[in-house]
This record gives structure tokens, sequence and C-alpha cells, in this order.
């Protein structure tokens, strides 16, 4: 099994048995490069459910946009960076954009400040299209449809990706009153509830299912899991991470395309 062989398991400590662990999407359960899940990955987390340890999707994406991940093992999903929470396939926490900061940013977009995607619960669009955008739809292999930013003061907007480069996020936020922003990418940032967040989402779930943070493992590779790692006893950046996550992680494991997820979980001695 190549690297997976050469790993020390149980050679991570961990505050107390672990009981869940929550799972970043992008570049941690998602190979960018590759644009699919690698197998080593869906091993490990079906491992760990037969293990009684619950996976847990915490991601920014939301259900449309997982079709390249196995989702079977997965007991709860905290989805758009934490403003949808779903627990035993039920809604137990939704937080949509301000109405009024939804209509600001349209008037951005429609002023030309910038380019975005509106996400709503069923469907997402695309304000326009400029390099940025194209840029994204590369690098995350999707293709995203074109829409009239008006639709988003129809219906409930969960999270906004907003094309715009590090340094720019005043241009979205001195536009709002409620909204706060948390990146992944230099390409885009995204947009949420101030009082949102994955973290929040992770706590909810925690919650309903009793579970304590000292019993939760979270892996994540971006600056929007940094929150995350902050609410749970242990948590594990992926070697391909951004250099915010890599330092508030409790341990760095390999690349995801080096089975990051299986070793890491091999040394927490979740598997063998």
């Amino acid at each position: 099994m190549g690297e997976k062989d050469l790993v020390a398991p149980g050679s991570w400590a961990t505050p107390t048995p672990i009981r869940a662990a929550f799972f970043d999407v992008d570049g941690t359960m998602l190979s960018l490069s590759q644009d699919c899940e690698p197998a080593s990955t869906r091993e490990a987390i079906s491992r760990l459910a037969e293990a009684g340890v619950m996976p847990i999707l915490a991601t920014g994406r939301t259900h449309y946009l997982l079709d390249k991940v196995d989702l079977s093992a997965f007991g709860a999903f905290v989805t758009f960076n934490g403003q949808l929470v779903e627990v035993g396939g039920r809604v137990v926490h939704s937080n949509p954009l301000d109405a009024e900061d939804i209509a600001s940013v349209v008037d951005q977009v429609e002023r030309g400040a910038f380019e975005c995607l509106f996400m709503e619960r069923d469907r997402m669009y695309l304000s326009g299209v400029n390099q940025r955008t194209r840029d994204m739809e590369t690098l995350t292999h999707n293709s995203f449809e074109l829409g009239d930013a008006r639709w988003a003061l129809e219906n409930d907007v969960y999270q906004l990706n907003v094309f715009l480069a590090p340094g720019e996020e005043h241009l979205l936020l001195d536009a709002t009153s409620h909204c706060k922003t948390t990146r992944w990418s230099d390409l885009f940032v995204d947009g949420m509830p101030d009082a949102g967040g994955k973290d929040a989402g992770v706590r909810i779930v925690m919650d309903e299912l009793g579970l304590l943070p000292e019993e939760c493992v979270a892996f994540g590779d971006g600056g929007n899991d940094v929150d995350m790692f902050g609410v749970v006893g242990t948590s594990v950046a992926m070697a391909n991470g951004g250099a915010d996550a890599r330092s508030a992680a409790t341990y760095v494991t390999d690349h995801v395309d080096a089975d990051g997820i299986w070793n890491a979980c091999v040394r927490l001695g979740l598997i063998r």
C-alpha cells in the first residue's frame, strides 16, 4: 500500500478517544489536481465509520456540489461554511445572509465593483465572467450557470463567492452590515453572515450529538478551516494546505495526493 505502510500507528496523541471526525472537502477529501477523492481517503472514512467514529462533513460547498465525494458514511453535514446544518437527515440550523446585505451586494455587482457567485440552498448562479471566475472554474473543475444577480433578491442566499483579490475584502464589507469573510483561495472570498462560520456549524453538530470538543477531530487545508480547528480537541491540516491552516493545526499530515487522510487516521490510532 505504499506510504500507508510507513506511518506509525497511534503515534499522534488525542485528549480522549475520538467519537467524530469533521472533514473539509476541497484540498482535504477532494484532490483538486486529480479532480477526485483518493481511494485511500474513501477507505479511511469507511473504516472510521465501521470503528464507531462518525464522519461529518464541514465544507463551503453544499449538496449539489458534492458529487465527486462519497457521502455514504456521513452522519451530519455542515455546509455553506456553517450556514446550513443537517443531522440525521434533519435541518437543525439555517442561517441565510441578511436580505438588506444581499440587496447591497446586488447593487455593487450592477455597479461593476465585482462579480459574485450567489449560492442558494438548491441552486447557484454567477453574475458575470472575468479572469477570476474562469480561473476558479479551472481550479475547482466546475462550470457555473450565469444568472441575473437580482434573482438573489427573491430567495434565501446562504453564501457568496465574491471575486476579490486579497486586500479587497473591504469592497464587500463596506457595503454590508451583517457580513463577514473567509478565504480559501486568492481568487475569491467567501461572504457569510457575521454570526456564521464552520466553527458555529461544528458547535451546533456537537450540541446535537452530545459530543465534547476533545472527542472530535477536524481535517482541513484552508483559511476557512482555522476557526473550526479552534473548537475541536484535535485538528489536522493537509501538507498542501495554506500556512494559516498548517500553523493553527495540532498536526500536519501528508498531501491529499499522498494518502494524507489515511496516514493521519493511522497516526491518530483511529484505523489499523
